[in-house]
């Protein structure tokens, strides 16, 4: 039986900043425009061993839920995964686990064995393939591209208040914990 499809947005989406929202809003309108469920794909853990996450799975899970995601697509990051080639992991994943037949990511994507692919590969690689593809530009605040490490920062600095402004919403208490 063949998937229906759905719009998959890709990323990690730690925090869900205001740059993560823009690409959620994103992937909402074309899968409103294409009839499609709305679909994120994430991690269990960071794929970086040096950053610590944010958000907990349960908590980005719930965010992304609470701002339009119909299906949470959560993959392992195992050795496995971080050997995993970005063609393959586009072939695997994307297209035959998922069945994306839209596919939304940040312009500072990167994705595959060592971060080796970015959104211009995804681009021709929905393209070869006939999968629609957006590219959702950064999003600034006061001339700082918006980012996971920017809130970090952020709440290293004991600066709530920006982070507030990072995530466009009020950041939960335990976050202070965070370290870089």
């Amino acid at each position: 039986m063949e998937k229906q499809g759905c719009v998959l947005c890709l990323g990690f989406f730690d925090g869900l900043h205001l740059g993560h929202q823009a690409l959620l809003q994103a992937g909402k309108q074309a899968a409103q425009r294409l009839g499609l469920p709305l679909c994120v794909h994430t991690f269990d853990r960071s794929p970086s061993p040096f950053k610590q996450a944010i958000t907990s799975l349960e908590e980005r899970a719930a965010l992304l839920r609470a701002y339009g995601a119909e299906e949470v697509h959560v993959t392992v990051f195992d050795e496995a995964m971080r050997a995993m080639t970005g063609d393959r992991f586009f072939e695997e994943i994307v297209l035959c686990e998922i069945g994306a037949r839209y596919v939304v990511c940040g312009e500072d994507h990167r994705f595959g064995h060592k971060g080796g692919w970015d959104a211009n590969a995804l681009e021709k690689m929905c393209r070869d393939k006939g999968v629609g593809f957006e590219k959702v530009e950064d999003v600034c605040l006061e001339g700082e591209k918006i980012s996971s490490t920017a809130i970090r920062l952020a709440l290293q600095a004991g600066d709530v208040e920006k982070v507030h402004r990072l995530l466009g919403r009020p950041a939960p208490a335990h976050w202070k914990q965070v370290k870089e």
